[in-house]
């Protein structure tokens, strides 16, 4: 089942014409003794669900994306990949599919929002090495998730 919460209804493009959103916040699934929350594409221009998935218990974001070209599409994708990161100290793990019609440019943004590894703009097999310690010094040197004074988010209801 796809339940691609946020559907793409921006740049003359509406994917809700052919797709339904999903309903429910993705579990978080363990990887290598680490905690991953799922989002995918159009979602990172959302905050509220990397923190949502930060407050979960995620350590890792990862992103998978077919980011369409166009005018400052680029510097959206870094941007907002590495806000989610910092604002959530947690690792971005972002795979931009290339192509004629995409950007590619995967990365992986560390908790302290430092790009550690980069793709181009074409296929790439990139590797880095995401460390729980890098982590722990981050949340306890920015706490942002102790120190918010807001409310979880929480899935709106139609």
């Amino acid at each position: 089942a796809y339940e691609k919460l946020h559907l793409y209804d921006a740049f003359a493009m509406q994917e809700s014409q052919r797709v339904n959103p999903g309903a429910v916040i993705p579990p978080l699934v363990e990887v290598a003794g680490m905690k991953v929350g799922l989002m995918t594409c159009y979602d990172v221009r959302f905050p509220e669900l990397a923190r949502r998935l930060a407050l979960d218990g995620a350590e890792v974001l990862v992103l998978p994306a077919a980011w369409v070209k166009g005018p400052l599409k680029e510097m959206h994708w870094e941007l907002l990949t590495t806000a989610r990161a910092l604002e959530n100290t947690c690792y971005m793990v972002a795979v931009g599919e290339c192509g004629p019609r995409n950007i590619g440019n995967s990365l992986v943004v560390d908790p302290l929002g430092v790009a550690i590894a980069k793709a181009p703009e074409s296929t790439a097999l990139v590797f880095a090495e995401l460390d729980p310690q890098r982590i722990a010094y981050a949340r306890s040197v920015l706490p942002v998730l102790g120190n918010r004074r807001f409310a979880r988010p929480e899935l709106k209801t139609e």
